[in-house]
């Protein structure tokens, strides 16, 4: 009898074991734990930004084997997210299909929707912008960098107003307007 439990208590020990080595399992609990340590070391200036009358403010974050390439693939993700502020344009198309299939109290509602949505964001002059804050941690053998950009807001009136100017049509709508003229003298305090 004693055997038994032995055997028994032996052969428990071998399969919680081979549980315990499962390279699946050990690189889904390995990737969970990165994810939540990734998640507790993220600076708070980065999960919410300041609010400025003066500066818009983008950020990003990217991980890399090579600290530099995470550096350089942050800096781009703000800079795109701050592109995509300043010249966005917004698309979104949705289908909705239902279907009722069956007889009296024995029918079944199929309900399929699609929804597609197009992002674009045409060429945007973000010259001028600065390093707000940023920030690299090793995650493993690997680097993810936190980056946050300001952007003058003077600049992106700038820009705004060499947009309107380039539509002739909305210019002359717009110069009679109280805000426009507003606009520019901002800009001209601006330099």
């Amino acid at each position: 009898m004693k055997l038994f439990v032995y055997l028994i208590v032996l052969v428990l020990f071998v399969l919680l074991q081979s549980c315990a080595t499962d390279p699946k399992i050990l690189a889904e609990k390995q990737k969970t734990e990165i994810a939540k340590k990734a998640i507790k070391e993220t600076p708070k200036w980065f999960k919410k930004l300041p609010k400025s009358k003066k500066f818009l403010y983008a950020k990003g974050t990217q991980i890399s084997s090579d600290m530099q390439m995470s550096i350089d693939k942050a800096t781009l993700a703000a800079k795109r997210s701050l592109a995509e502020k300043l010249e966005s344009t917004i698309s979104s198309k949705t289908k909705s299909f239902a279907k009722e299939v069956g007889m009296g109290e024995l029918t079944e509602l199929y309900i399929e929707l699609e929804q597609v949505t197009i992002n674009t964001v045409k060429e945007a002059n973000i010259v001028g912008f600065n390093e707000y804050k940023s920030k690299t941690i090793a995650t493993g053998s690997r680097y993810r960098t936190y980056f946050v950009l300001e952007y003058p807001l003077g600049s992106a009136n700038k820009i705004l107003i060499s947009q309107i100017k380039n539509n002739a049509l909305l210019e002359g709508s717009l110069q009679a307007s109280k805000a426009y003229k507003e606009l520019e003298k901002e800009i001209a305090g601006n330099n």
